[in-house]
């Protein structure tokens, strides 16, 4: 496959997150059900986030390791890990054994700290691919 498949994978957590970010936010003024909805979503991402990990471990080999580049990938793979990590705890502080609670407001500031890491990773994920080429292909002349 010549196409990476990491930029294709990483817009499911990116847009569940952030869903689940805005839910949480708005669970504070429409109730349980809204954070309920929240924390599927924080399950959805996390989950797809990991597979999104992966392919962008798998694509990391394939850069130059020493290359600015590589600088910057791996700052945008701490970004990412920690962002997970924030919505990771999030979610557990929800959880009353596999019931999901309303989140307190600890769990909605882990949210929103979560997704401020997200939109880090996602700027250095775009830097890595608009001022460095990564994964784009070069046209055939």
């Amino acid at each position: 496959m010549t196409h990476p498949i990491h930029p294709l994978l990483v817009h499911f957590p990116v847009a569940t997150w952030s869903l689940a970010t805005i839910g949480d936010i708005a669970s504070l003024f429409l109730g349980e059900q809204v954070g309920w909805v929240a924390g599927v979503l924080l399950v959805i991402g996390i989950i797809t986030a990991l597979f999104a990990m992966l392919a962008g471990l798998i694509e990391l080999a394939k850069i130059d390791q020493q290359s600015i580049a590589m600088q910057v990938a791996n700052q945008h793979m701490v970004l990412a890990m920690i962002s997970w990590s924030f919505y990771t705890i999030s979610l557990f502080l929800r959880l009353e054994g596999t019931t999901l609670t309303q989140p307190n407001i600890f769990a909605i500031v882990l949210s929103i700290t979560g997704l401020l890491f997200l939109w880090a990773a996602g700027w250095k994920g775009g830097k890595l691919v608009y001022e460095y080429g990564i994964g784009v292909q070069q046209a055939d002349k």
